[in-house]
């Protein structure tokens, strides 16, 4: 009796785990999401912006503590998009000058540090290593909420097409272009 008992929980476990399984992608793919990584999402998006663009992933420079790591560098000739990426979900509040943001997820309420002050000090780094070029913030986020108006250098990833647009200016000599996508890339 124990023996079938287990045989069936065994089964009926598996079909609840495919049923689940197949029920988030059906859901993510009904929100225009194909990727499970919202990093994938992005990387995919930032490859659509055009040709005049290079996207520089997983960038590490050093620093005077040592290294940082940077989501994505993109050159371009409207500047130097200096991007990360945050993979959170729930609703993300608070005010863009504050330390620290809230992140509500269900019933969690955590706190995170200020990514557009990470994003600074990312810019800064650059700074002392390439130059004084015109660098512009970009925080993403893939899955999460945001309920407070951080700016406009703070979106979802459906936005960073209309983000990228929002540049026209040339700003940038493709000679300094290839100047920072050299030193980046050492």
């Amino acid at each position: 009796m124990i023996e079938i008992i287990t045989a069936y929980g065994v089964e009926v476990f598996a079909a609840l785990v495919i049923f689940v399984a197949l029920t988030v992608l059906l859901l993510r793919s009904k929100r225009g999401e194909t990727s499970v990584s919202g990093a994938d999402t992005v990387e995919n998006k930032l490859g659509q912006i055009g040709d005049e663009y290079t996207v520089l992933g997983n960038v590490i420079i050093r620093s005077e503590r040592g290294i940082s790591c940077i989501s994505y560098v993109v050159v371009s000739p409207y500047g130097v998009f200096v991007v990360n990426v945050y993979g959170l979900t729930g609703k993300i509040s608070g005010d863009q000058n504050a330390a620290e943001w809230h992140v509500k997820c269900g019933l969690t309420r955590e706190t995170m540090m200020n990514p557009l002050w990470e994003n600074r000090k990312h810019i800064n780094t650059l700074e002392k290593n390439i130059g004084p070029y015109p660098f512009i913030p970009l925080v993403v986020f893939t899955h999460a909420k945001l309920v407070s108006d951080f700016g406009s250098c703070v979106v979802r990833t459906h936005q960073l097409q209309q983000f990228f647009a929002g540049y026209t200016k040339m700003v940038l000599k493709p000679e300094d272009r290839e100047t920072i996508i050299r030193v980046l890339k050492e």
